[in-house]
């Protein structure tokens, strides 16, 4: 019996002493670069480090336009200058696994030609799939990647739901006079998103509704100069958005090369008229490395349709 017990207490110490799986460590970065009409140019790019199902993401977005009401007054209300870039620096702390994903993110735009926002937020995505694992691209209209490929399987199902809070801060009216304290206002953008892959091919579908603390158009700043609408490669300037709907088709017929088309359809507040963006692209995945192009056409009532194109790479390792 004593021998026994002894038995059981030292296979029970070579089990706690025997090492665990070891924890998976993933590194992913990327760029973008979009260039289009009215001298537009962008950049996002972003690193993110991963341990197992635990990730931290700094990205960083910037864009300048020569578009006529970026221009802010200097010195006089009849002195116009045009505006610089505008760059964008945010963070998020995500949890992704198989089934769920949470993430939390904050960031902010510095102060430029009067300008500056900071913001924050959090996502959820549930995961219904019969195969796969750990950390991966959901199924949305963003074009970043994120954690490992896709995977594979006959189906999944991406639920998800995000908030974000961004306060718009300016020291310039909507008259284009200077004021003598940064005006604010306070903008909520709430998105449901509904992702399905069969086959090899992804169907997503994301609708954002905006609301905010004053009424647009009756206010004494400028509408925000800084609006990523989900769905559209350029940075939008001087509109409340309302509402937006973005439809993503990706064809996964192919193993390596995965083209996709993409629409948006964006409504404004304060009488602007909608907009709708059609998008075409593809996307070659090479193992670790991606790459990716695409065009994008803005249409928008009273308004000359612009035209923007994009490239960009990332790595998973």
């Amino acid at each position: 019996m004593k021998k026994s017990m002894c038995a059981a207490a030292v296979a029970a110490m070579v089990g706690l002493m025997r090492p665990g799986p070891a924890a998976a460590f993933w590194i992913n970065g990327g760029a973008r670069e979009i260039s289009g009409n009215q001298n537009y140019n962008g950049l996002n790019a972003y690193g993110q480090v991963g341990l197992d199902s635990f990730s931290i993401k700094p990205v960083f977005q910037s864009f300048h336009t020569g578009v006529v009401n970026t221009l802010v007054p200097t010195g006089s209300p009849n002195t116009l200058v045009p505006s610089h870039a505008l760059n964008t620096y945010s963070l998020r702390l995500g949890y992704d696994t198989k089934l769920i994903g949470l993430g939390v993110t904050g960031g902010a735009t510095p102060s430029v030609d009067g300008y500056s926002n900071k913001f924050g937020g959090a996502d959820l995505v549930l995961s219904l799939t019969p195969t796969g694992g750990g950390a991966r691209e959901r199924i949305n209209g963003r074009e970043q990647a994120s954690g490992p490929a896709q995977g594979a399987g006959l189906a999944r199902v991406d639920l998800g739901v995000s908030a974000m809070y961004t306060s718009h801060g300016d020291h310039v009216g909507a008259a284009g006079q200077t004021l003598g304290s940064v005006a604010r206002l306070g903008q909520t953008d709430v998105t449901g998103s509904v992702g399905v892959a069969v086959l090899g091919s992804l169907l997503s579908v994301d609708v954002t509704k905006s609301a905010y603390d004053k009424k647009p158009g009756n206010l004494t700043m400028r509408a925000p100069r800084v609006e990523d609408i989900l769905g559209l490669s350029q940075v939008l300037q001087g509109v409340f958005p309302n509402s937006s709907t973005n439809v993503k088709f990706l064809f996964g017929g192919t193993p390596v090369i995965k083209p996709y088309v993409s629409y948006t359809r964006t409504t404004f507040m304060a009488g602007v008229p909608q907009s709708h963006g059609y998008s075409a692209g593809l996307s070659a995945e090479l193992q670790m490395l991606e790459v990716s192009a695409n065009w994008e056409r803005y249409a928008q009532t009273g308004q000359v349709d612009r035209n923007y194109f994009g490239l960009g790479a990332s790595l998973r390792f």
